[in-house]
This record gives C-alpha cells, structure tokens and sequence, in this order.
C-alpha cells in the first residue's frame, strides 16, 4: 500500500502518527536548503558580475561597490526566505516564487543608487 509520502508501507505499519509529523518536517528542511543552494548564487553573483563586466571605475570603488552589492544581496535574500517561507506555510507558492523573483532586484536598485552617487559630481 502506497503511503502519503510515496512509500510503500506494509500492513503492520500505521500510516501518520508522530513519525510521519517528523518526516514530512525533515522533508520541508531539505526541501528549503536545495532551494536555498539553487537560489543562492543566483542571488549573489549576478550583481557582482555585472559589477565587474560593466564598471568602469577604479579599482577601489568597484571594491566597495562590490561588497555593498553583497550585503545588500545576503540582506535582500535573508528578507526573501522569510517571506517565502512564511507564505509557503498558508499555501501561497506562486506567490511566494514571486517574492523570490522580485527579491533579485533589490542588489541591482542598490547598484544604480551607488553608480549614481559617484556620477553625481
């Protein structure tokens, strides 16, 4: 007999009780980490690559820009993954895939806002 999580179970085997709690939540788990490690250098070098293929400054300000878009990438995902996650919890998946999408831009707004800094004489 198939179970819930696709196991096949045999008869003396109940189906639910506490154990299944602990492994549907250690799923969970491992499910958010391998989106996590997808998610992650996406998020991060992205703007760092367009940082380096595009900047046009000294050496010393695309450093500083580069850490700056680093922080303001670790910021903007650590944001992203509690809101997902908490919309995941009530069921709101294309929401919550929506907010990681969306979350993609903040390094890219904070870039633009430190391009224009420096250009602005």
């Amino acid at each position: 007999m198939l179970g819930r999580s696709g196991m096949i179970r045999g008869p003396a085997q109940p189906m639910g009780g506490a154990f299944a709690c602990q492994d549907r939540h250690m799923d969970d788990v491992v499910v958010w980490i391998i989106i996590a490690g997808f998610y992650a250098p996406l998020h991060f070098l992205v703007p760092l690559l367009v940082l380096f293929i595009t900047g046009t400054e000294e050496e010393a300000t695309r450093g500083r820009l580069m850490r700056a878009a680093a922080r303001d990438s670790a910021l903007s995902m650590l944001a992203a993954f509690a809101v997902v996650i908490l919309l995941a919890n009530i069921g709101r998946i294309s929401l919550a895939m929506l907010v990681l999408l969306l979350s993609m831009l903040y390094p890219f707004i904070g870039i633009w806002r430190h391009r224009r800094e420096i250009s602005t004489p």
